[in-house]
């Protein structure tokens, strides 16, 4: 693939064309690294940094947990929501997450949307890997429409490329949002986001026994050409914040979001032996479609007497969760090898009836938190959930389950110095758990939500302005749900994660910045499964040690210009159920350099990174299914982005 100099120069031309002053930068300085306020997971467009991630944190999923948050509100994803319409991606844990009304266990992933500027932006993008090829292309705009009250954010990318295994994928996508401000103290957000995405399936690499398959090679497709998944993505919300008084501000967000998967297989290789001897399955679905509404109501009041300041929220957030999945069929191939790419046909699929999730669920809420200036703070919260799930075949009567818990947090933290917070929470929330794996018999089937509950403590401690230490533990317990005897994914025992994280972030000298962090995590099962040696009681696929590195430095010699290199450390751990072998540990170094220019009064800059630089073969593995999977090669990564 050939980087398309042609479709750069025509958006540059376009660009300089319809801006004819200079505005401030939009994609042109997009930094991870400088934009982070910890190592705890921070995504700035296209880059990531930090230890955990919407889909990793301390060992779960925050996303499939159900603490998305866009501008702090509740958001249910069900739908891709990209990154043409987030300004920057944190996530929130620790003392970080104390700012919240209503923290959750898992953490919570706060999006923030892309603004509309008071000057107009026009940014493109290319980027280009090799060796195994792929190309970004994206355009963005930021621009007034109405000087001070309507503006307009949004932007459009193509992506095309190989994903794991070397299989094709391609996805457009794009979206915006309008700030309309009726008067000062107003403001209206509606949003919409939109992608395509076609993809030929990564195939599931299911071991045989206590051992690693041969190691494959990363350039070969091992999917089947007609195995194609075609995937459609929606979100649309509305936002509206403002002041009903000077003390009381009232914030509503509103989101629909819609997964759409008219095609779908899932690719087995069975029982791989240590030759690489497999055998193959592949499981077609009919027509799948999740789909949700979901949205958040808050009422916030602020009382400042003195040093003390004082917050109330009153909340109700809720969401109406559709999923139509199932029905699948399985063809059994026989005997096959993941030593190389063998085609067979395409069978004719039968599909059986289909299944129906509906989930309903409403929580009010009412939070405090107090704080004392340069002491301390306390807050509390407490809220009532009602949960109501209705499960059954499409053409049947549904069975019902419902609950209504009571959820109640509170955090505390000390400022002895002007430098030093000590902090402590608990947290106990009703979360999702996702849908069974692949290799399940109730494969795609959601799992009900249940009660979870966390602790946590530690402190942050300000080495000098701009150089920030932090340090915790935490445990968090929940029901563990894997696969039984019968192979059907369900409940069967306790989950508990105790763990030490740390962070140090900042520029520690002229120039020199660093993100580095490390967390330390014990896992433990518990229940009759493990009572009766069915499984072990440590869950596979958790490293035990995770360790991260980042470091940039600006060359005081050549101004614009940086290097940068990136260490992650995966400690070795359990890759099955029944804790008999290990996942190697894993080591990937990235190098990068990064020229930010002026041209013409513009604004760009070039990206040029390594990653993987040994090309290290490492493995990961899926915990719910046992999943086996090659970590990426080396690839060479260049970006190109300007700001008109």
């Amino acid at each position: 693939m050939k980087i398309s100099w042609r479709r750069w120069a025509w958006v540059c031309v376009a660009g300089w064309a319809v801006t004819p002053d200079a505005a401030q930068a939009q994609r042109a300085d997009e930094n991870a690294v400088s934009a982070a306020e910890d190592a705890f997971g921070t995504r700035v467009g296209n880059e990531n940094v930090g230890l955990y991630s919407a889909t990793s944190a301390r060992g779960f999923n925050p996303q499939l947990a159900g603490n998305m948050r866009i501008e702090g509100l509740y958001y249910d994803q069900q739908g891709l929501f990209g990154s043409r319409m987030q300004r920057s991606q944190t996530m929130r844990v620790g003392l970080s997450a104390q700012s919240y009304p209503f923290p959750a266990p898992t953490g919570i992933v706060d999006i923030s949307i892309v603004m509309p500027a008071a000057r107009r932006v026009v940014s493109f993008a290319e980027q280009y890997s090799d060796p195994i090829g792929g190309s970004l292309t994206s355009l963005d705009i930021v621009t007034p429409i109405i000087k001070d009250k309507l503006g307009f954010a949004g932007g459009i990318a193509y992506l095309i490329g190989p994903n794991d295994y070397n299989g094709w994928y391609d996805n457009v996508g794009g979206g915006g949002v309008l700030r309309w401000t009726p008067r000062e103290s107003v403001e209206i957000l509606p949003l919409a986001y939109y992608s395509a995405s076609t993809l030929e399936v990564q195939p599931l690499i299911l071991p045989g026994g206590a051992y690693l398959p041969p190691e494959m090679d990363r350039s070969v497709f091992l999917g089947q050409p007609w195995a194609v998944r075609k995937v459609e993505d929606r979100t649309f919300g509305l936002i509206t914040r403002g002041h009903v008084t000077d003390d009381w501000q009232l914030q509503v967000g509103v989101f629909d979001s819609k997964n759409d998967r008219p095609e779908n297989y899932s690719i087995l290789y069975r029982n791989v032996q240590k030759n690489g001897d497999a055998l193959l399955d592949i499981v077609g679905s009919p027509h799948h479609v999740s789909a949700g509404t979901s949205g958040e109501a808050r009422l916030s009041g602020v009382t400042t007497r003195g040093d003390f300041r004082h917050t109330l929220h009153f909340a109700a957030r809720g969401r109406d969760t559709r999923r139509t999945f199932g029905g699948t069929t399985t063809v059994a191939f026989g005997p096959t090898t993941v030593n190389g790419f063998h085609s067979v046909a395409e069978p004719a699929f039968v599909y059986d009836m289909r299944d129906r999730d509906v989930v309903r669920q409403i929580t009010p809420g009412v939070s405090y938190v107090g704080q004392w200036a340069k002491v301390g703070e306390f807050s509390a919260g407490l809220q009532k959930s009602f949960y109501r799930r209705r499960f059954g075949k499409e053409n049947a009567t549904p069975a019902e389950t419902r609950s209504a818990p009571w959820l109640y947090n509170a955090t505390v933290a000390v400022r002895p110095t002007d430098d030093l917070a000590l902090y402590a929470s608990y947290t106990r929330g009703l979360e999702e758990f996702g849908t069974a794996p692949d290799n399940a018999v109730n494969r795609g089937q959601p799992v009900p939500a249940a009660l979870t509950e966390q602790i946590d403590a530690g402190v942050r401690y300000r080495i000098k302005p701009g150089l920030n230490l932090v340090a915790g533990v935490f445990e968090i317990s929940k029901p563990y749900f894997d696969r039984d005897q019968a192979n059907v994914y369900t409940d069967v025992g306790g989950l508990r994660h105790r763990g030490v994280e740390m962070s140090l972030t900042g520029q520690v000298a002229p120039g020199l910045t660093v993100v580095a962090g490390a967390v330390l995590l014990q896992a433990r099962v518990s229940g009759l499964s493990v009572e009766r040696g069915l499984i072990g009681p440590i869950p596979p696929g958790l490293p035990p040690a995770k360790y991260l590195l980042n470091v940039q430095y600006a060359l005081p010699a050549l101004k614009g210009f940086s290097v940068d290199t990136q260490l992650n450390i995966d400690e070795s751990h359990y890759a099955n159920r029944a804790n008999n072998f290990r996942i190697p540990t894993a080591v990937t170094w990235d190098l990068g350099t990064r020229y930010s220019f002026t041209v013409f009064e513009k604004r760009a800059n070039l990206r040029f990174q390594v990653r993987n630089v040994t090309n290290a073969y490492g493995w990961t593995v899926d915990g719910a299914s046992g999943r086996i999977a090659p970590t990426s090669p080396r690839r060479y990564v260049v970006r190109l982005a300007a700001d008109y």
